[in-house]
């Protein structure tokens, strides 16, 4: 009765010393974070009433980052450039963006709405009478330059 049990579990346990499984903590070794706008430190952005605050990774070194950015009631981010990709979420608030350079087509996106910007895409935001906060997440080394003078290189 147990006679052809007995060698399928032999067969088994062979298999899985032969082939072992790695966990997902085995295969990474990934240190946990977690940043809310009230632990990030807020500096100032390159646009008055915008300020940033760095959630995780470097945006100046390489590999991926994560940034809060934060518009005060009626701040404008004008037309601008960064070199990366960036996938834009709106955690809080209301906020008017467009991507490329004619302000006439901005969209009104409220929490949960995702923009994918592609790198070196002109864009832009703003808030009305309410604060908005974003995340951004990146490949660094990033930055930010004004749309006019981007296009003029």
């Amino acid at each position: 009765m147990f006679h052809g049990i007995v060698p399928a579990a032999v067969f088994v346990a062979f298999l899985m010393a032969a082939f072992p499984v790695a966990t997902p903590a085995a295969a990474q070794q990934v240190d946990a974070a977690i940043a809310t706008p009230d632990s990030v430190k807020w500096n100032p952005g390159p646009f008055p009433g915008i300020t940033i605050g760095v959630a995780a990774g470097n945006p100046t070194a390489s590999g991926m980052y994560a940034i809060l950015v934060k518009f005060a009631p009626g701040a404008k981010a004008q037309p601008h450039v960064h070199p990366d990709q960036r996938i834009v979420t709106v955690l809080s608030g209301v906020i008017h963006v467009g991507i490329g350079t004619n302000q006439s087509q901005a969209m009104v996106l409220k929490p949960g709405s995702v923009v994918i910007i592609p790198a070196d895409a002109p864009h832009y935001g703003w808030t009305t009478d309410s604060e908005a906060v974003l995340q951004e997440v990146g490949t660094a080394p990033t930055g930010t330059e004004l749309w006019p003078k981007a296009a003029a290189k």
